[in-house]
């Protein structure tokens, strides 16, 4: 992908930071297999690379249909903590920008599963930012690229997304004059201003904002959380939720439309597993009829990335 054009045009700006990108072999979070980094120095992209990894839940691969990455591509690849050495020498403590939540999640997941340390690396989500600051019917990374008139790239390669997302946050911040990752942060609504995973409790539910867009998939929905994500806090998840116009419910009900699954494991769908009680009450009242569907945590980032 070549992005020369682009950046000669792109104004020279102290803006600084480390785009990145995970593909996942499975349903389960921490099956990172690949990882993408693009370094940004002073407005400009200055390397990409990316790099197989020997996923921590084995070689078990359902999404190469996704990515066409599959065990032969992996077997021999460095583990989930030597690739987080990697990524931390990489960055060189700058911010990691990331297309989503959903990388932070796998982030957390892979240590959860390794039991490796949080690195305390920073993450920020460059979808908030392009979600407030273009007005589009959609916001997936392709539209997005084509909307900014980018180069085309290979979507789900690890390094072209990773790559595309610092290009797209590059063009938003010199459409905003932001000349550094704060100042562009800064300039949006303040509830997407925070670091993923960030957020001050509240003691009551959120309410669903009467101002949210109606052609939102969440908007008018009942949405009840069942176990903890790894993407966001509970009450952040919330909040989320309720800003594009949702319900927010403390438990399963019959006005329940939507129920987000979190610490997901494919095993729990199984017959005979055990499952939580709010899962339980969501297959009953589905069996008698109730349109309510439960979500895992991917399927309700994927939502929230409409």
């Amino acid at each position: 992908m070549n992005t020369r054009p682009l950046l000669h045009r792109l104004h020279p700006m102290p803006l600084s930071f480390v785009a990145i990108d995970f593909e996942t072999a499975n349903f389960d979070r921490g099956s990172v297999c690949a990882v993408g980094l693009t370094k940004v120095t002073d407005g400009r992209v200055v390397a990409t690379d990316s790099w197989f990894v020997n996923p921590p839940t084995g070689l078990d691969f359902t999404n190469t249909y996704i990515h066409g990455i599959g065990p032969e591509h992996v077997a021999d690849a460095p583990s989930w903590p030597l690739m987080l050495e990697h990524i931390g020498r990489y960055s060189g403590g700058l911010p990691l920008v990331a297309y989503s939540p959903f990388d932070k999640g796998v982030y957390n997941a892979a240590n959860r599963l390794t039991g490796t340390a949080d690195a305390g690396l920073e993450f920020r989500d460059a979808l908030a930012v392009v979600r407030h600051h273009c007005k589009l019917p959609s916001h997936r990374l392709p539209l997005v690229v084509e909307h900014f008139g980018l180069p085309d790239f290979n979507h789900h390669e690890a390094g072209a997304d990773s790559l595309a997302c610092a290009l797209i946050t590059l063009r938003v911040a010199e459409e905003r004059g932001a000349e550094t990752l704060d100042a562009l942060f800064e300039s949006m609504p303040s509830r997407i201003r925070t670091r993923v995973g960030a957020y001050t409790k509240k003691s009551d539910l959120p309410q669903a904002s009467i101002s949210a867009d109606p052609a939102h998939p969440l908007f008018g929905e009942v949405v009840c959380f069942s176990g903890d994500l790894d993407s966001y806090s509970r009450t952040k998840a919330q909040d989320i939720v309720a800003s594009y116009g949702a319900s927010i419910s403390g438990g399963v009900t019959k006005k329940t439309t939507l129920v987000v699954m979190g610490g997901f494991d494919p095993a729990t769908l199984r017959p005979g597993a055990t499952l939580s009680s709010k899962i339980l009450k969501a297959q009953e009242l589905a069996s008698k009829g109730q349109s309510v569907e439960i979500v895992t945590e991917q399927t309700f980032l994927e939502i929230l990335a409409y």
